[in-house]
């Protein structure tokens, strides 16, 4: 796991499945455990339609972009799905819909002049509310009680009563500072492994039970048309502008500033392009629609993917779970605990608010910290980006009329020039 400084790869290595690829290809399973589990077992979603879009996404994007990239579950429209108890007709039509229009604006190029609201200080704002987000989760998984999933809480009396989870996550913790001490470990699956082991002495072994294996095959989804009318409230709407900025601008400008060169083909256009064909796939299936994340990649990044081997790694390992348990694989995520996850979850939320480190004046450090803040306080990243995109051009209207322009013009040239990454997807967005 590297600590350092980001610097871009830009020399293009072979497909490497060695330890700390296999290491990376698993560092984001902190986010999409939890939300498969639930969609699986509260929604009553199929199994195999899920983690079967996930993995094919998965497959097709390292074979395409030729780095880890990731593939998450719409994040806003999960957490409102899981809220609200949405079902599948109502979520497969969610997917079509994105799909349709995250395909038109790749299309028409309309993504150009809407890309620009994205400038370097709101897309800095974006990837450390993302951040914050993650950081918060992960404070909640590790000192919830809970180890694992099903189980009841479990506390140890220190003077007071401590969660077991709590000591767990400490422990992860240890073993992940050891993996920055001793450079080239493979944190994530040395993490994964004790996590198991400790999920085994906890009693995760009796979720085995009754476990059947055999051949899945998805159902095709046809929603009605009602259900068109209520994705597109609920479901759409609220997750588009955290979709545009997170898994299309900050996703891109994460992908340049850690490859380079090799990113080349991570474009706003072909994200765009990807993420709309993976949630056709969805929409049809009955899956969860999915993304591209900025997290998603720092977390694939920091537990030590540099290549396609990842994803490659991740997706076969869920196509192969979809095909062989179907829903049944939830009970193989139930092996690992909680606080674990969880902490594998903090370490890229620290990371992921780290990217912002660039912003250093005084009206950039205000424009990140009101997107941030906000989101956080609110849970809502699609308020805390437009309360942002406000302050940052009202900051610029106004040392415009001070000084006949400066931070407006400043800004965007810091957006496609100062790191690189934006100047490549600003052209060709």
């Amino acid at each position: 796991m590297q600590t350092s400084a980001v610097r871009p790869v830009n020399a293009a290595p072979r497909l490497a499945f060695d330890l700390q690829e296999w290491s990376g290809a698993f560092g984001d399973l902190g986010l999409l455990i939890p939300v498969v589990a639930a969609l699986v077992i509260r929604n009553g979603f199929d199994g195999t339609s899920v983690l079967l879009v996930f993995g094919a996404a998965y497959i097709v994007s390292a074979l395409y972009y030729r780095l880890p990239m990731p593939v998450q579950p719409l994040k806003a429209m999960a957490a409102i799905i899981i809220a609200q108890g949405l079902g599948v007709d109502v979520v497969s039509a969610a997917g079509l819909l994105m799909a349709a229009v995250l395909l038109t604006l790749a299309a028409t190029g309309a993504i150009g002049p809407l890309s620009r609201l994205f400038t370097r200080p709101v897309v800095r704002g974006i990837q450390a509310a993302v951040g914050l987000l993650l950081i918060k989760t992960a404070v909640d998984m590790a000192t919830s009680g809970q180890v694992l999933r099903g189980h009841d809480e479990s506390y140890v009396s220190l003077g007071a009563d401590v969660p077991v989870s709590l000591l767990l996550a400490l422990g992860a913790a240890a073993v992940l500072a050891l993996a920055v001490w001793k450079r080239g470990l493979p944190a994530g699956l040395i993490v994964l492994a004790l996590g198991v082991a400790a999920g085994f002495a906890f009693g995760s072994a009796g979720m085995l039970s009754g476990l059947s294996v055999g051949p899945q095959l998805p159902s095709p989804a046809l929603p009605g048309a009602g259900a068109f009318a209520t994705a597109l409230v609920v479901l759409v709407i609220p997750q588009l502008p955290l979709t545009v900025g997170n898994a299309v601008v900050a996703c891109a400008d994460t992908a340049h500033g850690y490859f380079g060169e090799r990113a080349s083909r991570v474009s706003h256009r072909s994200l765009l392009t990807t993420m709309g064909l993976a949630n056709v796939f969805a929409g049809a299936v009955g899956g969860m629609p999915v993304c591209h994340g900025s997290g998603g990649l720092t977390a694939h990044y920091r537990f030590g993917a540099r290549t396609a081997a990842a994803g490659l790694i991740i997706g076969i390992v869920l196509v192969a779970l979809a095909l062989t348990f179907g829903s049944g694989a939830v009970q193989l995520f139930g092996l690992i605990p909680y606080p674990v996850l969880g902490v594998m979850l903090g370490v890229v939320g620290v990371q992921h608010v780290l990217l912002a480190r660039d912003c250093r004046r005084a009206e950039e450090v205000a424009v990140v910290a009101t997107v941030a803040l906000t989101s956080v306080a609110l849970g809502n990243v699609a308020i805390g980006f437009a309360l942002g995109m406000a302050l940052h051009f009202a900051l610029a209207g106004a040392q415009r009329a001070l000084s006949g322009g400066g931070l407006l013009t400043g800004s965007r040239e810091a957006t496609t020039t100062a790191s690189g990454p934006d100047a490549a997807v600003v052209r060709e967005g």
